[in-house]
């Protein structure tokens, strides 16, 4: 009977075996929904988790929120100004709260270099999960993510949803992040008022300031051609004036072959830009610094105006302050042609994509969905001088010379820009020509026989607005 009894025990222990190896594996077998069960009785990481999928565009995370990743961020323009700082400074926390353990890596290179280098990148796969970018050039080789139906794009307005900087083809290869006016002549507002002088209105009232400027000691324009672009922008911005202010359809009819590249506006451009250099209004400098060098001369006194974007109120701003300088009123005209006619073209600075090959697909429509708030991108609107594409994002301009730059684009009846109708080698070819002006090399309208040459060489390449 003992020996029964045993027996008996040892079977109900068995049993309690059995169904315990059981519900351990119905456990190990439903383990997504037992965490899902802890996870809802942990508000918090309910929280963060639903903040997650949200960021990423509606879909579900690839993994948890604690997640150990790099991600990286492809860029020409994050310099040491605060606004910069201050920007990458809030997207690295804000991305912080949705993925606590990611790292964030700045794939920086200052200046045009960087699309070169972003097109060897691409070619390579090795091209950052996402990137900053102008252009429409990555577009037909497939290197942007279709980000269509993504949630920030029911925020845009209808001039974001159709902007030509990420529009093709009926996708939305990108995100406009804001709406910039080229730019201009900034002047010292101070320094005209000291010296009797007013914002010129003509090409001849432009030289004449020059030279009361130059009278004055002063240099009359800073220019920091060390950095290409600068140089282009000085060129652009002119012939924007001379071509577009009397007839919109300027671009269009050069990609078109009906305007060429010697065509007497442009020449108008290069033979102002010869008459001011060998009358000594830029300084002797030019070709060898940097744009913030020629923005310190500004900042300093020791120029009375400098050709930039629409930056350049905060950048005046900044530098006064770390050199020490007397602060002065900052003010704006834009480019003219001989009759006094203007054009300042507006477009999409910097647009923001994501790399169609990333691993990090969930992450990388996370970290676009949060440049896009308004808590990070309205102060860097305003720091860039440029209006929003989002209809819940507000900006605040701290200087009121913005109200006179929107003045003259009101007046502006045209939005694209020179370089939408051209091919990139033919720009460089512009651009190297300006360079060679300043150097003080007579300009030749055969000149811009090699302009033409890429044009046409290149032509198939450009995407029309």
């Amino acid at each position: 009977m003992r020996k029964n009894a045993i027996i008996s025990l040892l079977a109900v222990l068995c049993l309690m075996l059995v169904l315990a190896a059981c519900g351990e594996g119905n456990s190990g077998n439903s383990g997504n929904a037992d965490n899902g069960g802890a996870a809802a009785n942990n508000t918090e990481n309910n929280a963060t988790d639903e903040a997650a999928n949200d960021a990423a565009g509606g879909e579900a995370a690839d993994a948890s929120k604690d997640k150990a990743f790099t991600i990286r961020i492809g860029s020409w323009f994050l310099d040491d100004r605060p606004y910069q700082q201050d920007f990458m400074k809030a997207v690295e926390e804000g991305y912080k709260k949705v993925y606590p353990n990611a790292k964030i890596q700045w794939d920086i290179t200052l200046g045009a270099t960087y699309f070169d280098k972003l097109k060897a990148q691409f070619a390579s796969d090795s091209a950052p999960d996402v990137t900053f970018f102008q252009k429409k050039d990555w577009f037909k080789a497939g290197n942007f993510m279709d980000l269509s139906n993504e949630p920030w794009v029911g925020r845009l307005s209808d001039a974001g949803k159709k902007s030509p900087a990420v529009l093709y083809e009926g996708q939305l290869l990108g995100v406009p992040l804001g709406s910039t006016p080229a730019g201009g002549v900034w002047y010292n507002a101070d320094m005209f008022n000291e010296l009797g002088l007013k914002p010129p209105t003509t090409v001849q009232e432009f030289m004449d300031v020059c030279e009361k400027l130059k009278a004055a000691g002063k240099t009359p324009i800073a220019l920091g051609f060390k950095d290409a672009w600068t140089a282009q922008l000085f060129m652009s911005l002119w012939i924007q004036s001379y071509g577009f202010a009397s007839d919109p359809e300027y671009g269009k009819k050069m990609y078109d072959g009906v305007i060429k590249a010697d065509d007497p506006a442009i020449q108008a451009v290069y033979k102002n830009l010869q008459t001011m250099k060998e009358k000594d209004y830029f300084n002797k400098n030019a070709l060898s610094i940097d744009w913030p060098a020629s923005a310190q001369l500004f900042a300093s006194g020791d120029a009375g105006m400098i050709v930039q974007g629409p930056w350049m109120p905060g950048a005046n701003k900044d530098n006064i302050e770390k050199g020490s300088y007397k602060p002065f009123q900052i003010g704006f005209f834009p480019f003219m042609d001989d009759k006094g006619n203007t054009q300042i073209p507006v477009g999409t600075n910097a647009s923001l994509a994501i790399n169609a090959k990333t691993k990090l697909v969930p992450e990388s429509k996370a970290l676009v969905n949060l440049m896009t708030t308004q808590e990070v991108l309205a102060p860097w609107l305003a720091g860039e001088g440029s209006l929003p594409y989002f209809t819940d994002v507000q900006v605040q301009f701290d200087d009121p010379v913005m109200d006179a730059v929107k003045q003259y684009v009101d007046k502006s009846s045209f939005a694209n820009r020179f370089e939408d109708f051209i091919p990139a080698s033919a720009a460089t070819a512009m651009t190297d020509l300006v360079t060679k002006v300043i150097s003080g090399a007579p300009f030749n309208p055969s000149d811009l026989k090699a302009v033409q040459d890429a044009f046409e060489k290149d032509k198939a390449t450009v995407v029309l607005p």
